[in-house]
């Protein structure tokens, strides 16, 4: 994890730093255990397919988890995710690659703190967005840390 991004440096159409992941079956059938989600088409291939689907289902949250991994890594130490939201909107499967992408769209100063609104979104190929959302994260200036309300 880096020190992170200063307000300042930074402008209304800019990227963030991307990532990329690729689920592995393991870590499917994990989150599928520790989130309760039985449903076989994210753990059971013959069932993905006896439901239509060419292989076994990526979970939501394992999107959700890949956008909120990126902002994390960009905000580093001394940022904060205040809040995001999304929708997933497209299937994706095993042995497709997910790549997390964001880019700023507002930024503004309120209650003392520096904000950047973004659209982030999680993509399986380029410009195939499953899960668009948006975002607002706080970040510090060179002269002024964030106030993380107590």
């Amino acid at each position: 994890m880096t020190d992170g991004a200063y307000w300042e440096d930074l402008k209304v159409g800019q990227e963030i730093p991307s990532r990329t992941v690729e689920a592995s079956a393991v870590a499917m059938f994990q989150l599928a255990a520790v989130t309760w989600n039985s449903h076989r088409i994210h753990f059971d291939l013959a069932w993905a397919r006896h439901e239509g689907h060419e292989e076994r289902v990526i979970q939501g949250p394992f999107q959700t988890e890949l956008l909120v991994q990126m902002l994390q890594r960009w905000l580093g130490t001394t940022g904060w995710l205040q809040k995001i939201s999304f929708s997933h909107r497209q299937v994706a499967v095993l042995g497709e690659t997910l790549t997390g992408r964001g880019r700023i769209t507002a930024l503004r100063e309120e209650d003392g703190n520096h904000l950047a609104d973004l659209e982030v979104w999680v993509e399986k190929g380029p410009g195939e967005v499953t899960t668009p959302g948006t975002a607002t994260v706080v970040l510090p200036t060179r002269d002024q840390p964030i106030h993380v309300p107590g």
